[in-house]
């Protein structure tokens, strides 16, 4: 629930945000010129890439905590050490192919526990596709 929340007030504060910048480009628009023009197109395109990168963030949150609650621990997890759950997922990737969703989300959490951040958000990426299919 606290993340929720978190998630809320980031998306306001990013509306707050895309309204400021979308009354200063307002604002360049009334200059008239050619340079209050380019500036107003400039912000908006800012403007556009905010909501864009917002709502692609929300929606993968979304995803993965759909994944999260449908996720049970296979049997053969191995608890205590990183390395070896990684081993484990991986294997399980390999072994089941592209198409389990399951495996990639292992995958994902074994990533997390490592701390690698990237690797876990691109297997997340991976198994959300697989779920969708």
């Amino acid at each position: 629930m606290r993340s929720k929340i978190f998630v809320a007030a980031l998306v306001l504060i990013t509306a707050a945000y895309c309204w400021g910048l979308g009354w200063i480009a307002w604002g360049f628009l009334r200059v008239g010129s050619a340079l209050g023009y380019g500036l107003a197109l400039g912000i908006a395109i800012l403007l556009a890439l905010s909501v864009w990168v917002i709502w692609r963030e929300v929606l993968f949150g979304v995803h993965a905590g759909d994944l999260s609650r449908r996720y049970q621990v296979p049997p053969d997890a191995v608890p205590g050490d990183p390395r070896a759950e990684f081993e484990a997922a991986r294997t399980a990737v390999q072994d089941s192919g592209e198409a389990d969703w399951t495996a990639w989300y292992r995958l994902a959490l074994a990533y997390d526990a490592l701390r690698d951040r990237a690797g876990a958000r691109r297997a997340t990426r991976r198994a959300i596709d697989a779920a969708r299919r």
